[in-house]
């Protein structure tokens, strides 16, 4: 399943795939509150994996280093600028009840060996946080070097959301795997700060988490580990029982379940916990397009154990393993018999009803991206993948191109249209893959309950004149969407995309000054791309990317040889 996965230039092992690097000291973790600029690069210098505490409109980029955690909490009575730290002699007097909600609720599971404040309003706070939390210190030369740097200021600009006497906006919160410029395109920003207060929960900044907030500031901020799970789920519920928030928004596939547990356990708007889990769990989705009649499925069947492996026919060839909750084709193996799937199940960790077995299918894989409301299809599209989302290497090309009529593509059309209304969507976009085997049947492969990833959104764009991804934000905000052109009657042409993954070799990129011949009409470059050991992560980890128009097929497929041509001469 295709999705887009966006890391920092790298050319080493990158830390997150890097246990060893990431961070130094993950069992001696510092909260600072109310830290200034200069106290977080003291921090920085410290054997302390550290988690700031700060209040709205505090500048996240410039106190947060790779691996840093950061809240924004309002942690006193009175959190406006100019604090002179005279008030209630008892602590507890002068912090909100919702800080220490969020002590219990978030700053607990932490485990930090000491909370510092480093403003007056700060060490108030920060003495009601080592009540609660019992915490045992750090070493006092430490401590010293860190209250010694200048006291914290209120930063000029206010808070990271609009703030003054205005008329209140509707809040929602935003679970986030993105690095947050992936909803900058074209000059705007996705997201509708000034239609949303937006509590943002998302990833540290090694993946992006906050870079160019500065451009697109937001209302309050969480930063947590991509990989710590617990840490977003205590973050996300703090933010819905302390914040008047309505909506849950979530475009990444990591995000999708818990935003929508979020929804079910606060009683929101949106795709439920039970709806989601059928768009994640392929076992589930399958079990269920299978008992609808939507479509015809392979046979599969749950790996939990060894043994699974004999409940399968071999005789029929060969077969996929792969995870029930995976995403951008990791995670999953081809096997042609029996020993061979014993020797790779050797090595997999079959607990936690993980991974499952099922058929190889042989055919061509088309994709079928849709918008959902109110439980009506609003927009389809079909496209055909150039080669397979599994197949990814080093030197390796990808990419797909529109099929925009024909008997075919109204056959994919209303299988996507019968699996959607099997698993029950409301509201929200799809992405769903498919076979078309030599036969000419259609043969489901898995659907996604969010926008298709990679190079995708925009060739929809560039061909219909609207961005998935933003529309998916605002269904999930229940703001009003605007789909451009009618799917029905478009515009001329037609558009796709190829992709180069790095590694293989020598590659270079295309001369700006050649394009327009090409018709690429935009060049997306990753600098992060590849595993820095010269792997490829995963089906969109792609060096260089172009967006092709043409105004037939024939067209556009002879411009993408030239393309793969040029880009390798």
């Amino acid at each position: 399943m295709v999705d887009p996965e966006q890391t920092s230039p790298a050319t080493e092992t990158p830390a997150h795939l890097d246990p060893a690097a990431s961070p130094a000291h993950p069992d001696r973790r510092l909260v600072l509150i109310d830290a200034s600029v200069a106290a977080a690069r003291t921090a920085h210098s410290l054997p302390y994996q550290t988690f700031f505490v700060q209040r709205p409109g505090s500048p996240v980029q410039d106190l947060v280093d790779d691996h840093s955690g950061f809240y924004t909490v309002d942690f006193a009575q009175d959190s406006g600028p100019g604090d002179s730290g005279l008030g209630d002699s008892e602590p507890e007097a002068s912090v909100p009840e919702a800080f220490t909600d969020f002590v219990t609720q978030v700053l607990r599971p932490l485990v930090p060996m000491a909370v510092v404040g480093l403003s007056p309003a700060g060490q108030r706070a920060a003495a009601v946080a080592n009540s609660l939390l019992g915490t045992s210190g750090i070493a006092t030369e430490d401590l010293e070097r860190l209250t010694q740097s200048p006291p914290a200021t209120a930063p000029s600009g206010g808070r990271l959301g609009t703030s003054g006497n205005r008329t209140p906006k509707p809040a929602a919160l935003f679970v986030n795997h993105h690095s947050y410029a992936h909803f900058q395109r074209g000059g705007r920003h996705f997201l509708p700060t000034s239609e949303l207060d937006v509590h943002l929960v998302t990833r540290n900044q090694f993946h992006g988490g906050v870079r160019g907030l500065e451009q697109n500031p937001v209302t309050q901020v969480s930063m947590c580990d991509p990989e710590e799970e617990d840490r977003w789920r205590a973050a996300c519920e703090w933010t819905l029982r302390t914040h008047p928030v309505g909506r849950v928004i979530a475009v990444h596939e990591r995000a999708v379940l818990l935003a929508a547990e979020m929804r079910s356990k606060f009683g929101l708007p949106g795709m439920d916990f039970e709806t989601a889990t059928l768009f994640r769990d392929k076992l589930r989705m399958k079990e269920a397009v299978r008992a609808s009649g939507a479509a015809v499925v392979p046979d599969f069947s749950a790996l939990d154990s060894p043994a699974d492996l004999m409940n399968v026919d071999w005789s029929t060839g060969r077969k996929v393993i792969k995870s029930r909750w995976g995403l951008a084709a990791k995670d999953l193996f081809m096997v042609d018999t029996l020993d061979e799937a014993r020797d790779l199940v050797a090595g997999l960790d079959l607990s936690g009803a993980h991974y499952g077995i099922e058929e190889f299918v042989t055919g061509q894989i088309y994709h079928c991206d849709s918008v959902v409301q109110n439980g009506e299809i609003r927009f389809s599209s079909v496209a055909r993948y150039l080669t397979d989302p599994a197949g990814y290497r080093p030197g390796g090309i990808f990419g797909t191109v529109l099929v925009r009529d024909g008997d075919l593509a109204k056959r994919i059309t209303e299988l996507s249209a019968a699996v959607l209304a099997a698993l029950g969507i409301k509201d929200g976009t799809t992405h769903l893959e498919l076979f078309h085997t030599p036969a000419d049947e259609l043969v489901f492969c898995e659907v996604a309950g969010r926008p298709p990833g990679g190079v995708i959104p925009p060739v929809i764009e560039w061909q219909y004149g609207f961005n998935i991804v933003e529309a998916q934000i605002r269904l999930d905000a229940g703001l009003d969407i605007r789909l451009g052109t009618d799917p029905a009657a478009p515009g001329g042409g037609t558009c796709g995309f190829l992709a180069f993954y790095p590694g293989g070799g020598e590659t270079r990129a295309i001369a700006p000054a050649r394009l327009a011949e090409l018709g690429v009409v935009e060049h997306i470059a990753t600098s992060g791309a590849g595993n820095g050991r010269g792997g490829v992560r995963h089906s969109t980890d792609f060096l260089d990317s172009y967006v092709i128009k043409a105004p037939d097929d024939d067209t556009l497929l002879r411009r993408i040889d030239d393309l793969q041509d040029e880009y390798r001469r």
